[in-house]
Parts: C-alpha cells; structure tokens; sequence
C-alpha cells in the first residue's frame, strides 16, 4: 500500500504500543542531536525502518549549547583539514538555500595587527607541530580566506571577502584597540534557532515514512542478546529488536556503550563555554556582524549580536564529564578579558552577564596537549556489543555546528542490508545534499 504523502506522525501513545507489539527495526539510533536526526531523516526518506531515541528532549545536549554558527571551519584550514572545510561549506551553503527560516548569512570581521604576523606558527601548525599563534598578520588572513572562498564555492550564495585598511577601520569600529591594521570580512551563517531545526528533521522523516519512529524523554537501561531494553517516563519498560544500532550520543557515546554492555574510550570531549552579555556599546557597532577575533594565549573568540544583546564564545576545555558541564566563573572571567582584550575602552563586568551556558563536543580521545590541535573531523568506530553492530559517530563539530550533520557512513547500509542504498560521503546530508530539500514549517525567509 502506498502511504500517504505527509502522513502525521505516531503520537507517543501509537509508537510505544507499536514497538511493543513488534519491537523489530532495522535500525536504532540512539541520541537525537543533530547527527542523530540528520541520519534519522535521511533514512526515513529512503525508506528504512528507523527508530531515534533520547533520554532528553530532541536536541538537548550540545545541539542546544552551541555558538549557534554554521560556519566551514575556516581555522581547520591552520589543520591542513581542506577536506573537512569544503565539506563544511557545502553543507552551510546548502542550509542557507534549504532552511532560511532558521539560517541566515553572518558578516564576519576579522581584525589583524600587522602584515606579516603568524606566517611561521602557521607553517608548525600546518605541518602538525605544536605553536602558538597570537598574531595572524594581514597576508596569512588574505591566503586564508582567499582559500576559504575557493573550498566555500560550490553553492555560493553570499560575498567572496573584502579588506578594510586604516582610517576605515576605525570609522567601523571605533571603540577597537588602537593597533589594529585591518579588518578582513567575509561570511559565514548563524542558525537562530538550532533546536528547531533538529525537530524539523525528525518530523520530517517521520512524516515520509510510517516506519520512522521517534521517542524522547525515554531511558536506555540495559540489553542482553536478543533485545535493547529502554524505559518510558512512567517507568514501564519496551523492547528494540534493531539490526544495527548508531550510537549517536555525542559526548554520551562511552557511556552509551557502557549501558549497552562494552566498556569503550572513542571520546575526548572538551567544553565550550558561552556568555551572553548585555553590553549596548559593543553591539551597536557590532552593526550585526560577527567578530572572530586571536587571543594573546592564541585561542579564537567570537562576538556577535544575539537578540539584542552580546554572545561571546567560546572556551575549550576538557571534560570529562558531559551531564557536569558548566561554563564556571574561571571560564566567565576569561571570555569577558578577552572582550575587553579586543575593545580596552569598553566597561564590561560580571554583572553585564545575563546567561551562561556550555556544549561539549564529542571529539576524539586524544593526548594531545592542546585540545585546539584534536581534530573536528568526523570518524565512524564500530563494536560488535551482543549481536549487534554498533556504530559510534565520532568527532563531529559540537558547539558549532560546523556543517551541521552531512555525510553518511559509506560502508554501513548495504553492508548490514538495512535497506539503504550507500551513499557517497560519510555523514547524512540533512537538508539538502542528497535528497530533496525539507519541507519548510514556516514561509520561506520568515522568521523562526
């Protein structure tokens, strides 16, 4: 029987009794951030049995705690990571055509204190070596972008950068420290309201397909060689009977498996902690621009407007702990110093800070001393826990939603005849790269 084009979802009621009638899915995709509800949609879309859980609200973890940027990675160009930029820039271009409800073009400036600053550290880090940048001079930041404008083509719909020299810079941002040389701007996006864009992805698999199920607010509580055992709000436990599980938890992941019957270490996570600052002097001449700016110890902060007041982010620190993380008063200080870093002339406190908040981002383990050198890019580790295969979705953007989900694993479907064709890429193309763009819930360039 052919069903219904934008048939209206299970309610909560008709999922439950549905799997507990017949617990079999050919796949359970556990963690309904962004990655999870990309990939939930995109195989909802082709067809696939699917069931998402989470034991929050859909896009409560990191998807709910990020720099709200969807930005192509343009500091993954120090990396030497042109595959990953590109692939980040697609995506965002893509999400500003698909779901220009909720993503929108961001101005970028970028000021630099001299013209041949970081050209060096550049090269160490580009070759994988320890260094500290604090200075990336005008001609390193012009090979940069004139890079990122190349990898960023496909899909373009916004400017190529620009360049913004003496006098002028001061006639644009007055308050400035006084030994800025440059304002380079280019554009990246900025999502409003990421959260909806997670659900958008989930109702729309499931409103493709009857056998796409999604549950939130439900605890995953053990397993055993025939079944994944998970328990409703009200305690009363069902049962999934999946051929493959994706374990899309984010930094979650090892505790995931932990629950599911293996003990494993695929994340490293580190948090990024947010502020959000009530400082009028700063964002009036912000003029609803982003400002991605170097730090003196070498970090990247960013500041743009955010209804009607300052976002500043963002730190990145270890973490081991995801449910623990806080953006504490150490992490407070240091975003507000390096405000003030930037804009000397400016009063900020404190007492201007009207929210905080932090996202963890499930990157790899990994030993490196500095946790900006582990990489952003995407791996997919499999374990085998009782009788099913599980994959870990690893090392995604976190807090930024760099690219959001794109690229869907290459090998797993047809591997494990879930059916799904394999598609090209390694992450699913959430609103737009492989499949027909999503049917907006508002008007096209409204409001969210």
């Amino acid at each position: 029987m052919t069903e219904p084009a934008n048939a209206a979802p299970l309610t909560r009621r008709q999922t439950l009794d549905r799997l507990r009638a017949d617990p079999a899915v050919s796949v359970l995709i556990i963690g309904a951030g962004i990655n999870g509800a990309g990939l939930f949609r995109d195989l909802a879309l082709q067809g696939v049995d699917t069931l998402i859980v989470d034991k929050q609200d859909f896009c409560a973890g990191a998807s709910a705690a990020p720099s709200r940027l969807i930005h192509g990675g343009l500091k993954y160009l120090e990396t030497g990571e042109f595959r990953l930029v590109a692939q980040s820039t697609r995506e965002r271009n893509l999400l500003l055509r698909n779901a220009p409800h909720v993503v929108h073009p961001l101005r970028t400036a970028m000021p630099t204190h001299s013209w041949w600053g970081g050209i060096w550290p550049s090269i160490q880090r580009f070759l994988r070596r320890p260094a500290k940048i604090d200075d990336r001079g005008i001609l390193i930041s012009e090979v940069g972008l004139t890079l990122y404008d190349f990898l960023g083509r496909h899909f373009r719909s916004m400017p190529r950068h620009s360049v913004t020299l003496g006098r002028r810079v001061r006639e644009s941002l007055p308050d400035v420290r006084q030994d800025i040389k440059a304002l380079h701007t280019y554009y990246d996006a900025a999502i409003s309201q990421a959260e909806r864009l997670g659900f958008e992805l989930i109702d729309d698999g499931c409103r493709a397909h009857r056998g796409a199920m999604a549950l939130n607010h439900v605890s995953l509580t053990g397993s055993d060689d025939e079944a994944i055992i998970f328990a409703d709000e009200d305690g009363s436990a069902f049962q999934v009977r999946p051929r493959i599980i994706v374990n899309a938890g984010g930094a979650w992941i090892d505790e995931i498996n932990r629950q599911l019957g293996q003990e494993t270490r695929h994340i490293g996570g580190t948090k990024g902690g947010h502020l959000i600052v009530d400082v009028p002097q700063i964002r009036d001449q912000l003029d609803g621009r982003m400002i991605y700016f170097g730090t003196p110890d070498g970090r990247i902060c960013l500041i743009y407007p955010f209804m009607n007041h300052v976002l500043v982010g963002a730190t990145d620190i270890r973490c081991t702990d995801p449910d623990q993380a806080v953006c504490d008063d150490d992490e407070r200080d240091y975003l507000l110093e390096a405000v003030h870093y930037l804009f000397p002339e400016v009063t900020i406190g404190p007492d201007q800070v009207r929210y905080r908040y932090s996202g963890v981002r499930p990157l790899p383990r990994s030993d490196a001393a500095d946790p900006g050198q582990i990489s952003r890019d995407h791996a997919i580790v499999e374990d085998r826990i009782h009788a099913w295969p599980v994959l870990s979705l690893v090392g995604v953007n976190g807090p930024h939603f760099a690219g959001s989900p794109k690229r869907q694993p290459t090998t797993c479907w047809r591997d494990w005849d879930v059916g799904a064709r394999s598609i090209p890429g390694c992450w699913p193309s959430a609103v737009g790269g492989t499949f027909p763009a999503m049917r907006l819930r508002g008007r096209r360039g409204s409001p969210g």
